[in-house]
């Protein structure tokens, strides 16, 4: 028997599309897998993020008004009966926690020093007290849990959530025989992470 060229190119032809077929059968079954699996893995932190915003007659400043009888107990400042609030006679002072946080705040609070007006007279820190709460009506914040500002930031609001507020109210007592002018002094905020420290 005798091969001609064109009888051995056909039989090569006829054997690669049979095996091409039978290759694409194969793996088709994942006979062959034509790729390899390997795992890792992925990790992210997200931080703790908050924020906190005044209320715009607290960013303003807290203002005791015009003194004109001493000794004087007390005296509001000017925005703890605050008439224009949503409801008469709520503090219009506050501080906001942004809805743009992602864990629950603690708020603390402390003053620069004492009070002290151009003549470099001085009236007590120990003077100028304050009470905060997570509500307000007329009677909270009370005067009954008033506290004495320091200047160390101490715990003025524990715990509060996202997008809610802690109120404030401010007073000042101004004893006998204190010296005219206008008195001031800075308040600072701080807000933390609910449970961490001033």
């Amino acid at each position: 028997m005798v091969f001609n060229g064109k009888f051995i190119y056909r039989g090569f032809l006829i054997f690669s599309i049979l095996l091409s077929l039978l290759l694409l059968i194969l793996q088709n079954l994942n006979y062959f897998s034509g790729f390899s699996i390997s795992e890792t893995t992925s990790n992210v932190t997200v931080n703790k993020y908050l924020s906190i915003t005044f209320s715009s007659n607290l960013s303003g400043g807290i203002f005791f008004g015009l003194i004109s009888s001493l000794p004087t107990i007390n005296q509001n400042a000017t925005h703890n009966y605050d008439k224009n609030f949503p409801t008469q006679n709520q503090t219009d002072y506050y501080v906001n926690i942004s809805t743009d946080s992602n864990t629950n705040v603690d708020l603390c609070i402390k003053a620069d020093g004492n009070l002290v007006n151009l003549a470099n007279d001085i009236l007590k820190l120990g003077n100028e007290t304050y009470a905060n709460s997570t509500i307000t009506n007329s009677s909270v914040p009370s005067i009954s849990d008033e506290i004495s500002l320091t200047t160390s930031y101490i715990k003025s609001g524990e715990n509060i959530a996202v997008g809610e507020a802690n109120y404030y109210r401010f007073w000042l007592d101004v004893p006998i025989g204190q010296q005219s002018g206008d008195y001031n002094n800075t308040i600072n905020f701080k807000g933390i992470q609910a449970g961490e420290s001033c």
